[in-house]
């Protein structure tokens, strides 16, 4: 069992007294790269902790995890000690990113069965649990050529990816791990969580049905529940940051103001 210290990259840092953490999910074959930026651009309102998964980054030599629920029940095992180690609690979040956005949401719902929610939820480019789960393909059975090819088509890696071998190499593993993950997942359904949640995605995103991202709202009990769309494809995080991280600065100082207010 991995050290709670390994599953976070911290900052070494805390958040100011009206500060919020914010736990970061990759999507399929990521890994904290992505996120390593947000730390200074929302320092010092928001801790940003990349998740690190097991098979990747400082975890490089674990074995990949290919069962999302699986993975769920360890990331919470793993980041329960790191969200109450705190000698004056602080409200942490949740950012998921395509498949790290059915991750982040299912390790939600087991803190929340132990009575200790984020503050906020945010799901980003990705279907609702149940359409996800609906969606399942066999994209993770394929050899490793057409399985990159179609990884690329539905948008899991950028098509300029293809031209790195090296980096190709390196985050197949990951990739085609995640990809069981995600193709093999089962929604189970049950109480709604009790905390807030946003829902961003990209305009240009194809791989994802805006028709389908209301249904997002059902997984929580509170309302309202915020929809945010920004100008990009399924890679809008990088395209987009600037109005990302000044959005999302917003709903977290917002989720961090109730959570306080509550437990005042």
């Amino acid at each position: 069992m991995a050290d709670p210290g390994d599953w976070v990259v911290t900052s070494g840092t805390t958040p100011n007294g009206d500060g919020i953490r914010l736990m970061c999910f990759p999507q399929a074959g990521g890994g904290t790269l992505a996120y390593r930026p947000w730390t200074a651009m929302l320092a010092p309102d928001v801790d940003v902790m990349p998740v690190v998964l097991p098979g990747r980054d400082s975890r490089y030599g674990e074995p990949q995890v290919t069962d999302l629920m699986e993975l769920a029940e360890a990331a919470a095992e793993g980041l329960r000690p790191i969200l109450s180690d705190q000698e004056q609690p602080v409200p942490y979040a949740f950012f998921g990113h395509s498949m790290g956005a059915v991750l982040a949401y299912e390790t939600a719902r087991l803190l929340d069965a132990a009575h200790h929610p984020p503050a906020l939820l945010v799901v980003s480019g990705s279907a609702p649990p149940h359409r996800a789960a609906g969606a399942a393909r066999s994209c993770h059975t394929l050899p490793d050529q057409e399985f990159l090819a179609e990884v690329v088509r539905l948008g899991g890696v950028p098509h300029a990816a293809l031209d790195e071998p090296e980096l190709i190499e390196v985050m197949l593993p990951a990739l085609r791990a995640d990809f069981t993950a995600a193709e093999t997942y089962v929604h189970t359904t049950g109480d709604p969580l009790d905390c807030p949640l946003a829902v961003y995605a990209g305009d240009a995103d194809s791989s994802v049905n805006r028709g389908q991202l209301a249904e997002w709202d059902r997984v929580t009990r509170l309302r309202p529940v915020r929809h945010r769309v920004f100008p990009g494809d399924h890679f809008y995080l990088d395209g987009a940051r600037r109005p990302l991280l000044r959005a999302l600065r917003d709903d977290l100082q917002e989720a961090a103001q109730v959570w306080r207010a509550v437990r005042r």
